[in-house]
This record gives structure tokens, C-alpha cells and sequence, in this order.
């Protein structure tokens, strides 16, 4: 009994859900092809990709000729978006909605269709129930454009891109025929095309951007910030390049002194300190003067009392705020020499306080910068003592002339070079650096002059030499053509003969004059002549051509002196 209740309202239940229709798919394979942009004129739309032929080759090779997509198309030039055929299982439906009618109000007014700019499902909605659905067929392969878009390049306005069209674009024998170069000489706005593609990357990377752990949000002021917790706290220290007119006078944007923790106002009041004894320190001797626990404090303490020089003659080195070097010669021997060197493998004291001391018997690990005041040298401090000094402060050498510096720099490294190497030199073996000649201010003028000069007559000869052979090269390469084509008018009898032959022409390989041997013996010829200027020289058991090194420059060298002799 209660099993016929429960199966008579399961009927009655069922009866209540009218069955789904069934829909016949007609036997059609359709290729569908997704466009990225929003088509709104049909036949703008299939040139983009093509055109007609471009569709109909698509659909003979079932998808797999693929399209390329432009959206300029009639710009040849334009690198276009290669499409990717996929496999699917859709189905391509026909959806008919009957139009909306409405009675016109206002006859001299043009009244459209409200429904007209409706998306499809909003008009399915508005139909009430009155559209029909068709199925017109399986979609097998769709047609995608996923790759991104290449650097374009517009070329539209270009003449020689233009001349392009009209003759080898055109893929005839006339037309191709027609496209000539320009021989002209000395043309200054010759085009040069741009490559078929700028990048490589075809899909777009899928990065999964994050923010940095370190950094969280905070509030400054009142207002949301983003802040970096793990990056290294500022300096403030300004920095002076040589050729700066105005030296800052004062700190900006930093905390008042009355802000600071305990240890930074120890610190700030011990740069104070050493600066009211000496003006200028280097860094390295500055930490020598520093207690340990304050030495990771300099840094940041230093803005609150001195600027620094980026470059000059007083490199590296802090200065007082409102103290300019430059102005008087006194602070010549604050100047810094810079030297490169190998010193890891001398033996020292790490925790010596005079590693910024130069006296010639020892060098230090961290030795790279000194100051002439912290050179102790007796050899040095000859050169450093004296009183023939500029009148003017130059930008390279400072307050010092320019021979002396280069004596302070070359009796430093040879004593350095001497005790990296372990040995401890008699001073004997530096005099001949002493004895070297000085020269005034106006001598070192004439000199700086003379090299300039020298140089760039230099320069000159060598470009003349060079434009002289390349435009004989290029006139000896047009004879050898013109000689070539000649020859080859002088015998019309093979011609007669390879026209006899008919379609067997077209199996022979195109024979063009070679012009290589000519040529190499032009471009041997022309190394020969300027090994020494154009930077090799010709080996003649190899063939070769070997660099050229120091033996330019000592080439070079030898010729100043034999214009400084003469």
C-alpha cells in the first residue's frame, strides 16, 4: 500500500517537468575565429586578418595555415600577431529576436530602436520569451590570437618604404626590375629599416607579483605610507663635485641634536672634536680615532659637522661645513693620492689605529687612499714640503703643479709595488724620481697644449689616410665590374648557344662576377700601409692579424718625445 502512495507521487511529480526538446545539429565542421577587438564593421574586421583569401586558405588546410593579424593592414611593414588554432567542442547557435516596434511621435525625428544597444542576454530578457534558437553546426577548431603584440614601427611616411611596395612587394619580374639603389656619396638621411621584430616573447610571462615582506604600512603624519624596515638607514652626507662654484655651509634635513639617542650624540660630539684639530679627514682615518663601539656610528654622524668631495683633488675626503679648499693654498696638504694594490697577502695588525699613516716601511690591507698630511716619508715629504706651488688651484692636481704630483705618485707606488713584493728598497733607488724635471706654470701650458695638437693632427692624418684609400678601393672595384661586364659582352656567341638550349637555362646556377679576389688584395694592401694607425698588424706566415698593444702606445709616446726633442 504505501509503496504504489509513494510511486504515484513520484508520477505525479515527474509529470509536473515537461521533458528538454531535442535539438538536431546539423553535420557541419565550422572553424571559428576569435577576434581580440570589437568588431563593428564586418569588412574592416576580415582585412585585419587578411581578407578573403587569407579565410579560404584557413578553411582548405582545416585550420592549420593559420592568420595574421594587422591592424594596419595596409601597412606590409607591420609586424603582425601570429593566431594559434586549438581544438574545441562548441556549438555555433543562431539566435533570431524579433525587432520592437514603437509608434513614432514625432515624425520629423528619427526614433532608433532603444534595443539596439542592449548586449545579447539583456535583449533575450526584453523579448519576453520571444527569440528563437538554431543550431548551425560543431565548432571543431578555434582560431585564437593569444600572442601579445610586437613594438611597431611605423613606416607609412617613409619614401624608400613606399618605393619598397611599388617594385618588390609587387613579386614580378618588372616591377622587381624597377627597384634601384641610390649610388649617390655623402648622403647624411639614408633610411634604415627596422628589423622584422623588436622582441622575442611571445606570451606573456606569468609573473605573480607580490610586495616585498619587508615592507609594511605604517602611519607618517597622519597619513598611510608604505615603509621598508629592512632597508639601510640614509647617510645625508652631501657630496661635492669638483666643479661645484657654492660648498654647503650648514647640514639640511636632519634631526635637531636635542632628537638623537645617546650614543649618536657621543658620537656627533667626537667628530666635532677631531675636526676642531684638523679640517679635513679621510674616513679610514677617522675610525682610527674612533672608540670601537662608536666606529658603526661615523657614518651617519657625519653629516651633523662635514660635506664630502666626489671627486678632485680632495677625493673621499670630509670636509668642515663652510671651509672650501680651494681657496687657500694651506690646504694643500690635505689633497688625497689614490692607489691600486695587492695586499692581502701582507701580515698586519687588525687592529692597529695608524693604517692611515704612509711611511714607506709597511703597507696596510685597507691602504688605498692617503693624505699627504699622514705621509711620513722622508723621500715624499721632500715633495710635499715645497713652496713651488700654483697660483690657481687646478681641477686634477690641486694647489700642486702638475710634475710634482706626478713625482709624489710615482715615488708612493714604487715604494707600495717594492713591499708588496717583500722588499724594502734603499732610498738610493728613488732618486732618479727626484731628479726627474719640473716645469713652471707656463711650461706645463705649452706642454698640455703641444700634446693636444699633436694629437689631434694625429687623428686627422689618420681619417684623411682613411677616407684617401676607401675611395680609391671603391673606384678600383667599379673598373673591375665595368671590365667584367665587358668581357662578357665580347662573346655573344655562348649566349646564342644557352638561348638554343630553351627550358635548360633555368637549371643552370646564376653565375655573378666575383669581385673577392680584387678586393682582398686592396684590403691586404691597405693593412700593409696603416698596420701601425688602423690598431694591427699583418702576420705574414698566418695571414693573420694580431692586436695591437702597448706597442702603440709606446709608439705614440716616442713621437711626442721626438716633438718635445725638436
Amino acid at each position: 500500500m504505501d509503496t504504489t502512495q509513494k510511486s504515484d507521487a513520484s508520477i505525479s511529480f515527474n509529470n509536473t517537468i515537461p521533458p528538454s526538446p531535442w535539438i538536431t545539429i546539423p553535420d557541419k565542421r565550422i572553424i571559428c575565429i576569435e577576434h581580440p577587438a570589437i568588431i563593428r564593421n564586418l569588412e574592416n574586421g576580415v582585412e585585419t586578418i587578411g581578407g578573403a583569401q587569407a579565410i579560404s586558405k584557413l578553411a582548405a588546410s582545416n585550420g592549420n595555415s593559420g592568420l595574421h593579424l594587422r591592424f594596419r593592414p595596409e601597412d606590409t611593414m607591420q609586424p603582425p600577431i601570429e593566431s594559434r588554432t586549438v581544438p574545441t567542442n562548441n556549438i555555433l547557435l543562431k539566435v533570431t529576436i524579433p525587432k520592437r516596434r514603437k509608434k513614432r511621435r514625432d515624425p520629423d525625428r528619427n526614433q532608433t530602436d532603444c534595443t539596439e544597444s542592449l548586449t545579447l542576454p539583456a535583449k533575450l530578457k526584453a523579448s519576453k520569451g520571444k527569440y528563437k534558437i538554431e543550431a548551425i553546426g560543431m565548432i571543431e577548431r578555434t582560431v585564437r590570437f593569444r600572442d601579445i603584440a610586437n613594438y611597431q614601427w611605423n613606416s607609412s611616411g617613409s619614401p624608400f618604404v613606399a618605393k619598397m611596395k611599388d617594385t618588390l612587394l609587387e613579386c614580378t619580374y618588372d616591377s622587381i626590375m624597377k627597384f634601384e639603389l641610390s649610388d649617390s656619396k655623402g648622403q647624411y638621411d639614408i633610411e634604415t629599416l627596422p628589423p622584422p621584430s623588436f622582441s622575442n616573447t611571445a606570451i606573456p610571462h606569468t609573473y605573480n607579483y607580490r610586495q616585498n615582506p619587508a615592507v609594511k604600512k605604517a602611519l607618517v603624519d597622519g597619513k598611510t605610507a608604505l615603509l621598508n624596515y629592512q632597508a639601510g638607514p640614509k647617510t645625508y652626507t652631501p657630496m661635492v663635485h669638483i666643479s661645484t662654484a657654492e660648498i654647503p655651509t650648514k647640514p639640511a634635513e636632519l634631526p635637531q641634536y636635542e632628537q638623537l639617542d645617546k650614543f649618536t650624540k657621543e658620537c656627533v660630539d667626537h667628530v666635532r672634536a677631531l675636526f676642531e684639530k684638523r679640517p679635513i679627514w679621510t674616513r679610514r682615518a677617522l675610525y682610527n680615532h674612533f672608540p670601537r663601539h662608536l666606529q658603526a656610528l661615523v657614518r651617519f654622524s657625519m653629516a651633523h659637522v662635514a660635506y664630502m668631495w666626489r671627486a678632485g683633488p680632495w677625493r673621499d675626503t670630509c670636509v668642515s661645513y663652510g671651509i672650501d679648499p680651494r681657496a687657500d693654498p694651506a690646504y694643500r696638504k690635505y689633497q688625497s693620492v689614490f692607489f691600486q694594490m695587492d695586499t692581502y697577502k701582507q701580515s698586519q695588525d687588525d687592529n692597529a689605529n695608524d693604517t692611515h699613516i704612509f711611511d714607506g716601511k709597511r703597507i696596510t690591507r685597507d691602504g688605498r687612499c692617503y693624505q699627504l698630511c699622514d705621509v711620513t716619508d722622508n723621500l715624499v715629504m721632500q715633495l710635499i714640503n715645497t713652496e713651488d706651488i700654483r697660483a690657481k688651484c687646478d681641477p686634477q692636481d690641486g694647489w700642486y703643479r702638475s710634475s710634482t704630483m706626478s713625482k709624489i705618485k710615482a715615488l708612493m707606488k714604487a715604494k707600495i709595488k717594492a713591499l708588496g713584493e717583500g722588499n724594502l728598497l734603499p732610498e738610493s733607488d728613488y732618486v732618479s724620481i727626484l731628479e726627474q724635471p719640473s716645469e713652471n706654470e707656463e711650461q706645463e701650458a705649452v706642454r698640455k697644449e703641444k700634446e693636444a695638437m699633436h694629437k689631434n693632427s694625429r687623428s686627422e692624418r689618420r681619417r684623411q689616410g682613411l677616407r684617401a684609400k676607401r675611395h680609391s678601393l671603391y673606384h678600383e672595384n667599379e673598373a673591375t665590374m665595368d671590365v667584367t661586364q665587358n668581357n662578357e659582352k665580347e662573346d655573344p656567341q655562348e649566349d646564342d648557344v644557352e638561348d638554343e638550349a630553351g627550358d635548360g637555362e633555368w637549371e643552370k646556377e646564376l653565375e655573378l662576377p666575383s669581385l673577392r679576389g680584387p678586393v682582398d688584395g686592396r684590403v691586404q694592401k691597405l693593412m700593409a700601409e696603416y698596420e701601425g694607425d688602423l690598431g694591427y698588424e699583418i702576420d705574414e706566415e698566418e695571414g693573420d692579424f694580431d692586436l695591437l698593444g702597448d706597442d702603440d702606445d709606446d709608439e705614440e709616446e716616442q713621437e711626442e718625445e721626438d716633438d718635445g726633442d725638436e
